[in-house]
């Protein structure tokens, strides 16, 4: 067999955000996302080419020697196929570069969104799927399977800024991936979004009338009458579609903003929706036990062969060159 690579991809995964972006772009199918709550490396598999190092959004992945890496075994894992074979057929199921899924043009569904809404307002009650999916995926499953796969705005803003070159690539500064600012932003968001719903509330009561608007970045307030084509519809239906609508609208330039400043999918490490789903899988995982480590079995009866990746197959110190993750 060729020996391991001397190098191995390194995930703070205390910062990570759990966005999926490293699993989309990795060739060898080398990282996985433990419960929703951040990422993990496959030792066996990787191969520390730093592709996903230059995906992720929030640059919590590092490439480093692999002998540092297993130091720190918390964040390098055991493979996902504990055996030669497996790891072979792993392979050979591994999806080729090209292939395509459904779920792979879900970027149209968010353009044809922004498109409707602006010809009739109404069409704006569609986003709520872009809420209660996510979220029922996550307390349902205890995973972010939503914005792993599923979230078509990711996917619009990978091919504006990855295909279409609009993103500079670079890292986004500290502070906008600390907890501080993600968390915060967090409250900010359900605030004017339950000022939205309060709004909608006046209207329905008959204390305000409808206001054929749409708020951008919660300042500029844009006419939007000539999407308004819902005689005969509740005024407040009409209200919530308007405030529902500025919601999306920001979320979008914002998100379009930071593909232009930072690398393609820098909305994920800010992205109310995923810091929200995060959170619930972390809860969901607390009392649960932490994926296999590299050199520990998991306590959980994972399949482990029990013996350290840093250890050569006699038990000494020295590294083990056979390679379970050879490309086959």
């Amino acid at each position: 067999m060729k020996p391991q690579s001397k190098s191995i991809a390194f995930i703070h995964k205390d910062s990570c955000v759990a966005c999926g972006c490293c699993l989309k772009i990795c060739p060898r199918q080398a990282l996985d996302i433990w419960k929703g709550s951040h990422a993990i490396v496959s030792h066996d598999l990787c191969v520390g080419c730093g592709k996903c190092a230059r995906e992720c959004p929030a640059s919590v992945i590092e490439i480093v020697p692999r002998h540092a890496a297993v130091q720190d075994s918390s964040n390098i894992h055991v493979t996902f196929a504990s055996s030669e074979k497996e790891v072979r057929a792993t392979n050979r199921k591994k999806i080729k570069k090209g292939d395509r899924h459904w779920y792979d043009y879900l970027w149209i569904a968010s353009m044809t969104y922004l498109i409707l809404g602006f010809f009739n307002i109404m069409f704006a009650w569609l986003g709520l799927i872009c809420f209660l999916v996510p979220l029922a995926i996550s307390i349902v499953t205890g995973s972010k399977l939503y914005c792993n796969r599923y979230c078509g705005r990711g996917q619009l803003f990978s091919i504006l800024g990855s295909k279409l070159h609009l993103s500079p690539g670079r890292p986004v500064p500290r502070w906008m991936k600390s907890k501080a600012f993600r968390y915060g932003f967090l409250i900010f968001f359900l605030f004017m979004f339950c000022q939205m719903l309060f709004n909608t509330w006046l209207v329905f009561r008959g204390a305000s009338g409808l206001k054929q608007v749409v708020t951008v970045l919660w300042t500029f307030r844009l006419p939007w009458n000539h999407a308004y084509h819902a005689e005969g519809v509740p005024l407040w239906m009409s209200q919530f579609a308007f405030g529902f609508y500025s919601v999306m609208l920001t979320s979008t330039i914002l998100g379009l903003a930071t593909m232009v400043l930072f690398r393609p999918r820098s909305w994920c490490v800010y992205c109310p929706m995923g810091t929200m789903t995060q959170m619930i899988c972390k809860a969901q995982a607390a009392g649960s036990c932490a994926p296999p480590s590299c050199g520990s079995p998991s306590s959980c009866g994972s399949s482990f062969s029990g013996r350290s990746p840093v250890s050569g197959p006699s038990g000494s110190t020295e590294p083990d060159t056979r390679d379970m993750g050879s490309i086959l």
